[in-house]
């Protein structure tokens, strides 16, 4: 096989847009946080090669990422190369006082450089079967070109590139970047793509590939049945999930990221290997860590998701959305490598886009126009109000609504603002060509005036409609219905079974968090049998409590487990 060798410079490095994970050991500390940074968390990425279980080896520590061993009776198995053929080298090395059987097969975990880096050091002359998600090719080839230098800008920020050594004190994800402009890349492109899953026969030892979203859209994790270990590659580690890289990354699907998660839980592992820092032990230390931190995801998600629905901008939805305390002190979601407001700003335009529904973000003054204006108000030492009418009167509407926007921050009951904004708003709505615009500017300027109620337009959907949605949609519909606040001290499973549809639901609120099951669950709380048309139009809100309670006398809904906490459950999806 000819051996691929790059030059690694920094900037094409960061085109494939690192955004690595974090790790677990079994350790019980809690970590403290010195300037900013948690010292202790360095720890984790100390430098070990660690034997998980019998002929399962993983390399922490030299690199940002992990690289993985297995040995089978004929050859190895390396699953994840790190970022450059220096950092293989001196890990292979390593693996290699263990034994020096062939590496026949590489498996890819995913796209990122730090974990494919080194592939040409452990392939040696071998000609390896390299495994991969096939959506690998494509992001692989899609190396940006005409954002290039903005991602390496903002990622030289994001590590800490320029800054001396002495002033790094981790990465989050792992102790250091391996790669820059002396390391040599050492890449090669995978040779056996799969779309869904793919089980390998590697000298009789069974290993099963299956693609599961989460960080990146082609990412697997790795099962040996045999062995009982998982190797989750970048989606799961000791850091909250990075939903978003502050660098630049397109939108990462959260419930994506949950669904692959609860995959993983069903494996019931005893082994669990994170694509960086420590492995996990034991059966309920994997499935405890692994529910915190789908229910951290989820959690941020649904929440996220409320408010968008409630009509909240995303610096509002900020302020509001926090983890529960039984979350926010899990030692796997701490916040080491991205912010919580990052996830929240991500999740806000991965659904609906840039606009923060207040219309004086539409067509906002430049920074330096700002700058400018609000320089003259510190001069004149005039009030904020003041400075609003003036501005309205002398046609500068926009600055005249943002002035107004401030003065709501305070009060948001100030008529007078309102009474501002709202003008304002009308005036503007005359200068637009486009029609979107037009109509929003002038929309608003109604509502602010108490002309008439937007919210009365949402036209409640009929009975026929509802026929026609099929149940499933409306199930994954509650989640992000569920009241957070109602529901943190709640622990309950209500299970659905329906008479006119082979399917069954249950529906977990856990602390926080309503977990959507699409299957048959051991002793629920409250079991629910009825059709899917009266179930739709319960969560549709077409019917009230007095119908239900009327159903539930009359047989077309039938509660076991109490019908008074069948209601109480239906209340905590609603303020």
């Amino acid at each position: 096989m000819s051996r691929i060798k790059y030059f690694l410079a920094v900037i094409i490095f960061f085109t494939f847009a690192i955004s690595c994970s974090e790790q677990d050991d079994q350790s019980s500390r809690t970590f403290e946080t010195d300037q900013g940074l948690s010292l202790n968390h360095k720890n984790e990425f100390r430098k070990d090669l660690i034997e998980v279980t019998d002929d399962i080896f993983v390399g922490v520590g030299y690199g940002l990422a992990n690289s993985i061993m297995i040995e089978t009776s004929k050859s190895l198995i390396i699953v994840d190369t790190l970022g450059s053929e220096e950092r293989a080298s001196e890990l292979f090395a390593d693996f290699r006082k263990i034994t020096d059987k062939p590496v026949n097969v590489i498996v890819y975990t995913h796209n990122h450089l730090d974990h494919l880096g080194g592939a040409t050091i452990f392939a040696e002359d071998s000609n390896p079967d390299i495994y991969a998600q096939e959506n690998i090719i494509y992001n692989l080839d899609n190396i940006a070109t005409t954002i290039r230098p903005i991602i390496f800008e903002r990622s030289a920020r994001q590590f800490g590139i320029p800054l001396p050594s002495d002033e790094i004190v981790h990465q989050g994800i792992g102790g250091f970047l391996e790669i820059n402009d002396q390391s040599t890349l050492g890449l090669v492109r995978p040779n056996k793509l799969f779309k869904d899953e793919i089980e390998i026969n590697v000298n009789g030892l069974i290993i099963k590939l299956v693609h599961v979203p989460g960080e990146t859209d082609d990412h697997l994790y790795v099962w040996i049945p045999e062995k009982e270990v998982v190797l989750v590659g970048d989606n799961f580690y000791r850091s909250f999930a990075n939903l978003y890289a502050i660098r630049g990354t397109k939108f990462r699907n959260p419930m994506e990221w949950v669904e692959s998660l609860d995959k993983i839980i069903e494996l019931d592992a005893k082994y669990l290997i994170p694509s960086h820092t420590r492995p996990i032990q034991g059966k309920d230390n994997i499935k405890n860590a692994l529910t915190d931190y789908r229910d951290g995801i989820q959690f941020i998600h649904d929440q996220t998701i409320r408010y968008i629905n409630k009509g909240l901008t995303p610096d509002e939805i900020v302020a509001k959305v926090k983890l529960p305390n039984h979350l926010a002190e899990s030692p796997y979601l701490q916040p080491f490598y991205g912010s919580i407001s990052s996830y929240v700003r991500s999740i806000f335009s991965g659904y609906i886009g840039w606009f923060s529904g207040n219309v004086t973000d539409l067509h906002p003054l430049s920074p330096q126009q700002r700058a400018k204006k609000i320089s003259e108000i510190a001069l004149k030492q005039t009030s904020i109000e003041v400075e609003a009418v003036n501005a309205l009167n002398n046609g500068e509407f926009q600055w005249a609504m943002e002035l107004s926007d401030l003065l709501l921050a305070v009060d948001s009951k100030n008529n007078k603002a309102k009474e501002i904004k709202s003008d304002a708003a009308e005036k503007l709505s005359m200068q637009q060509l486009a029609s979107n615009d037009y109509y929003f500017y002038k929309t608003i300027a109604g509502e602010l005036k108490d002309t008439f109620d937007v919210s009365a337009t949402n036209n409640k959907v009929t009975p026929d409609q509802l026929r026609a949605t099929p149940l499933k949609s409306i199930m994954r519909s509650l989640p992000v219905n569920l009241n957070a606040e109602k529901s943190l001290e709640i622990n309950k499973t209500v299970m659905f079974e329906f008479n006119d549809l082979d399917q069954i639901f249950t529906i977990h609120v856990r602390r926080g968090v309503a977990q959507l099951i699409n299957k048959q669950i051991i002793n629920p709380d409250i079991v629910v049998k009825t059709n899917q048309q009266e179930l739709k139009e319960i969560f549709a809100g077409l019917k009230n409590v007095a119908s239900i309670s009327l159903a539930m006398t009359n047989g077309s809904i039938d509660v076991k487990g109490g019908k008074v906490k069948f209601l109480q459950f239906l209340g905590l999806f609603t303020d």
